[in-house]
């Protein structure tokens, strides 16, 4: 019988959902601990999207009569969800003219803010208030000599905090986990608020958080699978990320293996 699914990942050690109840971001408390599951499994349709996550003797059940397309045993790895960029240049030309466009829409008001190296305490206190995504750049920080973001300031006040690479020539980083691990050290956030900061708010900054950012029944199958068996090895280690990050998966479609 022709299966509906395309993708099987089956016996993680931790599957990392972000969010379990369909949060549009995370903020004040509910940074401290990220929803995570034990011994999960997770199956992807032939449509993109998650059709299923759960306990993987639940999971094995309720798809025994399937087929998939692909199925890869996590056992001792975990699950994460794609990580997202809220702030990236990977195209240069031209695109002077059009920030200082976009830096006008920011004026009338704006789901997102980058570049908050000076941002006074009313300033945080507005973003707070009105839900708007502050953009942190961690990398951008380190690379130039900035002043670093006032992070903690931000997530004690209840800013949603998302991060960027700021990827152009002067901040020539594409590496979210170093990202991440930059965040860490230099912002002091924690490694649940980082991993939040750079999955369901980096994908609220972008609007997105309502089908990206967290791995839920109905969101896209976009996912990394990393061989170790705590997610937060992802942000603990500075480097070695190529062979960390074992799979990436992108719509329910293998894209990358190590």
């Amino acid at each position: 019988m022709a299966s509906g699914h395309s993708l099987l990942l089956e016996n993680a050690q931790q599957v990392v959902l972000v969010c379990a109840r369909g949060e549009r971001f995370l903020a004040r408390d509910a940074l401290r601990s990220l929803a995570v599951l034990e011994g999960a499994s997770l199956v992807v349709g032939k449509d993109g999207f998650i059709k299923a996550i759960g306990p993987a003797d639940v999971i094995q059940r309720q798809f025994s009569g399937e087929t998939f397309e692909e199925i890869i045993d996590c056992s001792g790895k975990c699950i994460l969800p794609g990580l997202v960029d809220a702030h990236t240049h990977p195209v240069w030309a031209g695109e002077r003219v059009h920030e200082f466009a976009m830096k006008l829409g920011a004026e009338l008001g704006a789901q997102a803010i980058s570049h908050l190296e000076e941002v006074s305490d009313e300033g945080i206190v507005a973003m707070a208030t009105a839900r708007c995504s502050a953009i942190l750049l961690p990398t951008t920080a380190y690379m130039l000599r900035l002043k670093q973001p006032r992070a903690r300031k931000m997530l004690d006040e209840g800013v949603i905090v998302a991060l960027g690479s700021d990827f152009n020539p002067n901040a020539y980083c594409f590496s979210m986990p170093m990202v991440m691990h930059l965040a860490c050290v230099n912002m002091r956030m924690s490694m649940p608020e980082a991993l939040a900061a750079a999955t369901i708010n980096a994908a609220y900054a972008l609007g997105k958080s309502h089908t990206h950012g967290s791995l839920e029944v109905g969101k896209q199958g976009d996912l990394i699978i990393i061989n170790s068996s705590r997610w937060e090895h992802l942000i603990y280690q500075f480097g070695g990320h190529h062979e960390l990050i074992e799979y990436v998966i992108a719509k329910g479609k293998l894209i990358y293996k190590t």
